[in-house]
């Protein structure tokens, strides 16, 4: 019946008329369609006429061609796939590179054909051909989500592209490109709207001293864009001209003598002057292969993980079962030849701890490579026991924050610290009350503003520490609204996005709530659009959060050592990745001690599970549904410790 209406509305539509390539577009799209349920031939042959014919009477010009060439090309390459004839897929090929050179169109479907020859050259292992058509497809990817469009439609856009880097970079290191350039292309594809965010609040002192005129232009037009539209009241057209004229004053700047790398992804030298502070792991996952990008101050290398495939990290990441298991997996498959090439094969002398910085792309983003390993008493077979573990969403974002890594303590800045508990949590009105303690003892004025959005926004404009101690979650659809759970609502990823703290830098962020470095939502997976991203985006130099449901009990005593920690080491930056590693420490510690008694009770007395529960945690079991942070309990010992991560410098 479609099919019909579709060939009765071209039937009434006049040879010469402007519409009739739609509407011969929308009659191939019917027949496609019921070739791909009934499988008659004749139904494919109308297709690709159809298609034909509706490209036939497309111009040149028009911003419609790319995508009626890739339709065209998807029906040849159908055919070519059914009865293998050599011209179809030279058809389809010639089809899809004519659409992915197409400037007039829309970049979203010259990217569409791009990716159909990308598939096309892989399946044929012609890794050349790939490897081009990959550069050129990677270079569309900005221009999917220009700067004058909402966070919100970025986010639409950006799901088309999912995965994408990671495979050209694969691609990439199969063709036997260089490591950096392999790096620029992955950065190409992720964290594009936290990048592009990052962008309108870069330090721009030196342009301000050199070129005073254009430095206050680009102030003037980012800002605008930087406000959301609701409060501006600005329409489309006007974020559009603002937008165009903003990417121009860009392009004026990047004229300048020494301003030619201006928001530009970071240099070779650059991203090994990162790696100063300790090396980056970058690992790009992908069905073609997996690798690390390793970043030292000496070089920018790959190594190959030959035991890693996607298949596994997406099977596992969609059982949700983090475990010892699943520690020794990851031990195995990235973190061991992760730390030996980089010269970690052992337990370092206390006090002389190295840290270093990972970047998971894609499902390995879920995962917590820090706490990979073996860990059993006096194992030195995991991360925890051989280097302190920070985190990263890009090499773009880490860079352009050590970058701007004030080089004295700031123990002598510290003024206030935020402090947030949620009364409904049983343990969250003890953690705060123990930190306003700590807080005293370090000369910080400790606030504890009302647990309403407007005013912990308010108090976040004149802070250093923000510690929050309640309900977190994660939005499956949208991750802009993942949110904390304050008295009147969510405070979002979107609210943290729109608080710009740059002009005084606060220090830490520190997220006691369930799920705050957690995304959802595949399709996004590699743009870290979540509570901790956002607060390193308003401009906190630390955030710690966690990467799943949290124990009520255990983030009392995370939060106590790491801020022990902290105020023993003079709120020095290394403090803070070096307070959670310690803390976390201790927490295995007790994990690893408290499975020891289980197992020798169990082969002592014969004790069932739920009676040695019952015997080494006598307030699991009477536990109320508030004393947790979302999380149940089993009957294995749960590693509490595992979900807390550190982001920051």
């Amino acid at each position: 019946m479609a099919i019909q209406q579709f060939q009765d509305a071209l039937d009434l539509t006049p040879d010469n008329h402007p519409s009739r390539p739609d509407r011969l577009q929308s009659l191939g799209i019917g027949y496609d369609e019921r070739y791909r349920r009934t499988r008659a031939m004749a139904d494919l042959e109308m297709a690709i006429q159809q298609f034909q014919d509706a490209l036939d009477l497309t111009p040149d010009d028009h911003p419609s061609r790319a995508d009626r060439l890739r339709s065209l090309g998807a029906g040849y390459r159908t055919r070519y796939k059914r009865i293998g004839a050599i011209a179809d897929l030279e058809m389809a090929i010639q089809r899809f590179q004519e659409g992915l050179a197409h400037s007039w169109s829309p970049p979203a479907n010259r990217l569409t054909s791009g990716r159909h020859l990308l598939i096309l050259y892989t399946e044929a292992e012609d890794w050349s051909s790939a490897c081009r058509v990959a550069s050129t497809v990677m270079a569309l990817v900005p221009l999917l989500t220009p700067r004058y469009l909402e966070n919100s439609d970025k986010q639409h856009l950006l799901t088309q592209v999912v995965g994408l880097a990671s495979d050209a970079a694969a691609i990439a290191l199969i063709e036997g490109k260089k490591a950096y350039d392999v790096i620029e292309l992955l950065e190409l594809g992720r964290g594009i709207i936290i990048g592009s965010l990052n962008e309108m609040r870069t330090d721009i002192s030196l342009l301000q001293q050199r070129h005073p005129r254009l430095a206050k232009l680009l102030t003037e037009l980012r800002d605008q864009l930087d406000t959301p539209t609701a409060l501006t009241g600005r329409r489309d057209n006007q974020r559009y001209n603002t937008g165009q004229r903003l990417e121009q004053a860009i392009q004026d700047i990047r004229e300048l003598p020494g301003f030619d790398r201006f928001l530009l992804a970071p240099s070779e030298d650059e991203l090994k002057n990162a790696a100063a502070h300790g090396p980056i792991a970058i690992i790009n996952i992908s069905d073609f292969r997996c690798d690390v990008l390793l970043i030292r101050t000496s070089e920018v290398r790959t190594l190959r993980l030959p035991l890693l495939t996607s298949s596994d990290v997406r099977i596992r990441a969609k059982k949700h079962a983090m475990d010892k298991e699943m520690l020794e997996w990851l031990w195995e498959t990235v973190a061991r030849p992760v730390l030996d090439v980089l010269g970690f094969k052992q337990r370092p002398p206390d006090g002389w701890w190295s840290r270093m910085w990972w970047i998971l792309t894609g499902p390995l983003a879920k995962f917590p490579i820090h706490a990979a390993g073996y860990h059993f008493s006096h194992s030195t077979d995991t991360v925890m026991d051989r280097v302190i573990s920070s985190y990263g969403s890009s090499a773009r974002a880490l860079v352009h924050s050590l970058q701007n890594r004030p080089m004295a303590r700031i123990a002598q800045e510290l003024e206030s610290i935020v402090l947030v508990g949620m009364q409904e949590l049983q343990y969250a009105p003890e953690e705060i009350d123990k930190l306003e303690g700590l807080c005293s003892s370090m000369q910080l004025r400790a606030s504890r503003p009302r647990p309403y959005c407007r005013d912990v926004l308010s108090a976040l404009d004149d802070c250093k520490i923000f510690h929050f101690a309640g309900h977190g979650s994660t939005d499956p659809v949208d991750p802009s609204r993942s949110s904390l759970h304050l008295a009147d609502g969510p405070l979002t990823v979107a609210n943290l996005f729109e608080s710009n703290l740059h002009a005084h830098p606060p220090f830490l962020a520190y997220l006691s709530a369930c799920g705050t470095g957690q995304i959802t939502h595949d399709g996004l997976i590699d743009e870290g659009l979540h509570l901790i991203g956002a607060c390193q985006l308003a401009g906190f130099r630390h955030a710690i959060g966690t990467l799943w449901e949290v124990n009520d009990r255990s983030c009392v005593d995370v939060a106590t050592m790491t801020y022990e920690w902290m105020k023993n080491r003079k709120m020095s930056d290394e403090s803070v990745s070096g307070g959670l590693h310690y803390a976390l420490r201790s927490l295995r510690g007790v994990w690893i001690s408290e499975n020891a008694a289980r197992r020798a009770l169990k082969r002592e007395n014969g004790v069932r599970n739920a009676k040695v529960d019952q015997i080494l945690e006598p307030s699991q079991s009477q536990r109320k549904e508030r004393d947790a942070r979302d999380i149940e309990s089993c009957d294995d010992t749960p590693m509490y410790w595992v979900p807390f991560v550190h982001f920051g410098i």
